[in-house]
């Protein structure tokens, strides 16, 4: 007799206890993420989004945003809390599944119970839940999905979102079974879309979406009963009919993702495949004091599968450039650092990098598609052949960010740091440590509302 895969996820989101490990990890997962949803509420796509929403009166459900005195109905707040999370490519990645499984499964949290009502450490399990539901998922439908054309952020993100509403509010396995099945009606979100608003707005739909989901679930709103993550359902249309793997891990939480192997942390706020390439090519910039004007040209060798998401070899916008190989390779030799400044509008703007980028070729080596895993695994050569002739090759084997290469505690500090100053340029590095030492209400039961509120202060323009 063959698994329902609806029911046993349905069973360990409803009654499986986190431990203490996963509890931790998430609990730094919040504060990353959260440093990247704020610094995000100012760039000029979530202002526009902002400008759609209808402001609510405060109280009576209404969720305040981080930016403004504004206060939003929870499906517009997750909107706009979802698409700030994301509009910097600066949030956590797993390459389990090749998503970003922080940013929406905490957005729909935060919108999810009024914040004086939602303990930190009841937080931090429900977000352990919720990824650990998102990346099995991910792993199950393998890479073929993210090949076909889907942004997993947003399909499998509606499902880790909804796992983790559902045991925020304490939901049976029978009701968190139709939550799921309302969610597969939900589930949407593609790849080509990389490079403009929409992909960060993704995260927002996706989270928002849950709250959809469990809302109707509640309301008696009732789906199929038939497993939805089956061959049938959404394992087997979203990988084309092609997903030869229809079991979920029976190991579900043993060990949680979030804890291990843990979710990859971003040195730089583009996307996740670019950042070995920027590692080599700043490697060979500083070792040999390099500036653009020497290079002839440069050639950078990836696995199958690494070049998927980076679609705009040329770009003409700070976001476009988030997903072009040429220019980050040009912006790390000629700035020697990759930040926020190397991808904005004006930075990609530059004649002395625009008129380069043809002699950047990103390629892919190899004749076997690979898992998302091994993709991440699989080194990233650059190499730069200089105008006086010499060849210059520096490889790069782990990804910065990754556990193998993982973010020091002073340098996470100096993220958070960098991404409320985004957000509030006046705003003293002092201050700025003393709210993250805010971070201490996720664990145990102090509810969040204070630290939150506090940040918000910090942040809000009236």
């Amino acid at each position: 007799m063959s698994t329902n895969n609806t029911l046993l996820l349905a069973r360990f989101a409803a009654e499986t206890p986190v431990d203490p490990a996963a509890r931790a990890a998430a609990a730094d997962a919040i504060v990353d993420t959260l440093a990247v949803m704020i610094a995000g509420g100012r760039e000029p796509a979530v202002m526009a989004l902002a400008s759609t929403l209808a402001e609510v009166a405060a109280g009576s459900g209404a969720v305040p945003s981080l930016w403004s005195e504004a206060a939003y109905r929870a499906e517009d707040a997750a909107l706009l809390f979802g698409m700030a999370s994301h509009v910097l490519d600066y949030d956590d990645v797993s390459m389990l599944a090749i998503c970003h499984p922080s940013a929406p499964v905490v957005t729909a949290l935060l919108c999810a119970a009024p914040w004086e009502a939602l303990p930190g450490d009841r937080l931090c399990d429900a977000l352990a839940i919720g990824t650990e539901v998102m990346i099995r998922l991910g792993e199950t439908i393998g890479f073929r999905h993210y090949e076909l054309g889907f942004h997993a952020t947003a399909t499998l993100g509606v499902f880790g979102a909804t796992a983790a509403v559902a045991r925020l509010r304490g939901f049976s396995v029978e009701q968190t079974v139709n939550a799921f099945a309302i969610a597969a009606s939900l589930s949407s979100g593609l790849r080509i879309n990389f490079g403009s608003m929409i992909k960060s707005l993704h995260v927002g739909i996706a989270a928002a979406n849950a709250l959809r989901a469990v809302a109707w679930c509640a309301g008696g709103i009732a789906a199929t009963t038939t497993d939805v993550f089956s061959v049938n359902g959404f394992l087997g249309a979203f990988a084309g009919g092609d997903s030869a793997n229809t079991t979920l891990s029976a190991a579900l939480g043993r060990p949680f993702v979030i804890a291990s192997p843990g979710f990859e942390r971003k040195r730089f706020p583009c996307c996740y495949m670019l950042h070995k390439m920027i590692a080599g090519s700043l490697a060979l910039a500083r070792e040999h004091d390099l500036s653009v004007d020497q290079i002839r040209h440069a050639t950078v060798q990836m696995p199958v599968g690494g070049t998927r998401p980076l679609n705009h070899p040329a770009p003409n916008t700070g976001m476009q450039a988030m997903f072009s190989g040429p220019y980050a390779v040009l912006a790390a030799i000629h700035d020697r650092r990759i930040g926020f400044a190397s991808f904005t509008d004006a930075a990609v703007a530059r004649p002395a990098l625009r008129a380069r980028l043809a002699d950047v070729a990103v390629i892919e080596v190899g004749n076997q598609t690979l898992t998302a895993r091994a993709v991440e695994a699989a080194p990233v050569t650059v190499t730069l052949t200089l105008r006086d002739g010499r060849e210059l090759e520096h490889r790069v084997d782990v990804t910065p960010g990754s556990a193998a290469d993982p973010m020091s505690p002073s340098e996470l500090a100096e993220k958070w740091q960098d991404c409320l100053t985004r957000a509030a340029p006046a705003l003293a590095a002092a201050d700025a440590a003393t709210l993250l030492n805010g971070r201490e209400c996720l664990a145990d039961a102090t509810p969040i509302a204070s630290w939150l509120h506090a940040i918000a202060g910090a942040i809000v323009t009236p």
